[in-house]
């Protein structure tokens, strides 16, 4: 009878610990079903998080290349005259047009690294999307947690300089240099790494040319080109 009673004490324990509890299958259904529509929400949603971070970040780096040419020219104190040698005949009539290259590639150094160095401290807090600001809802706009996004890399940068001629008026020629800028940059949003290319023409140095403009000058790259 004892051994019995002891057999029979252990089944029970032992089918005790085999119970699930019936909490549990709603749980992992309900559970299973909140992952589902997140899933499905981000891959609805991941389109319009990337078009607003590529469009972002473009602004962004639009803005942080203007300020990097401008400081490199009152840090290096350059204007038009540090670019261009312009020689004259004795009646002031324009000879030459040449490319002042070492003072050139200097300046595009310094424009170069500032670029990359101000890439690589932005704040993520900038580049950041308001989940407000997905609903497409105007009162909603800039509400919210924000979607973390960042710049994992800084790929490449590149600068080359362009030179441009417009008539200003009678008689009158408008030379404008500006610095043609291409920088690739890898962007990371929830579930990507997208690239990201940006090309920006900014603005260097112009004159105004009095009198007939050489039909050659001497590019700032070093290399000869027709007007």
């Amino acid at each position: 009878m004892p051994a019995r009673f002891l057999h029979r004490r252990t089944i029970g324990l032992r089918g005790g610990r085999g119970n699930v509890p019936a909490w549990l299958p709603p749980l992992l259904i309900a559970t299973g079903l909140i992952l589902l529509f997140f899933m499905v929400l981000s891959s609805q949603l991941r389109p319009v998080i990337r078009t607003m971070a590529v469009s972002k970040v473009t602004n962004l780096i639009s803005s942080i290349s203007a300020a990097a040419v401008d400081d490199s020219l009152d840090d290096l104190q350059m204007e038009y005259s540090s670019f261009i040698i312009m020689e004259r005949n004795g009646d002031g009539s324009v000879v030459s047009l040449s490319g002042n290259i070492q003072a050139s590639s200097r300046f595009k150094r310094q424009v170069v690294d500032s670029l990359v160095n101000r890439l690589e401290n932005i704040d993520a807090d900038e580049l950041g999307i308001p989940i407000g600001t997905l609903t497409g809802r105007l009162l909603l706009s800039g509400l919210g947690p924000e979607i973390r996004v960042n710049i994992q890399t800084v790929g490449d940068v590149t600068a080359n300089f362009e030179s441009s001629f417009s008539n200003a008026g009678v008689n009158q020629t408008m030379h404008r240099i500006t610095l043609e800028l291409t920088i690739i940059i890898y962007l990371v949003i929830p579930g990507e790494v997208v690239p990201v290319t940006v090309e920006e023409s900014v603005p260097v140095a112009e004159t105004v040319v009095m009198g007939e403009v050489p039909e050659t000058y001497v590019q700032l790259d070093g290399n000869d080109m027709q007007r």
